[in-house]
């Protein structure tokens, strides 16, 4: 997987900036941008959030957790919490048949005792705040 100093370089080159305009952008030194893309220096996490906000693409792609540096993922993500939480409104049988195929553990369907415990905690949390 590549590193953060890479990814960075391939940004800046994709998007046809200069270390000196990256620098500009983010108002830091374009030494410092020099020492990040060689791996030499470790960013802040506001540098590295302003730079995934910038760029469209997740704080996880630049710190090399993945490979996809498409913010869809994080959209799915977000769109199946909500569709999990609506569901969790419905009765447990509603629920579990809304859940179903939404909750799963390794590869596999858990069973419908499990996401009833699974929707009971989670409106034992919502309930909490």
């Amino acid at each position: 997987m590549a590193t953060f100093g890479q990814k960075l370089r391939a940004i800046r080159t994709e998007n046809n900036l200069t270390q000196k305009d990256l620098a500009k952008i983010f108002k830091v030194s374009e030494s410092a941008i020099g020492m990040y893309e060689r791996d030499e220096r470790e960013p802040s996490f506001r540098f590295t959030n302003d730079v995934a906000d910038r760029f469209g693409v997740t704080a996880d792609y630049l710190l090399g957790r993945t490979d996809n540096s498409d913010l869809t993922l994080s959209k799915e993500f977000s769109n199946g919490a909500k569709e999990f939480l609506k569901a969790i409104e419905l009765s447990d049988d509603e629920a579990v048949s809304k859940l179903k195929k939404m909750l799963r553990h390794e590869g596999n369907e858990l069973s419908d005792d499990a996401i009833k415990e699974i929707i009971s905690y989670a409106r034992y949390k919502a309930n909490q705040e």
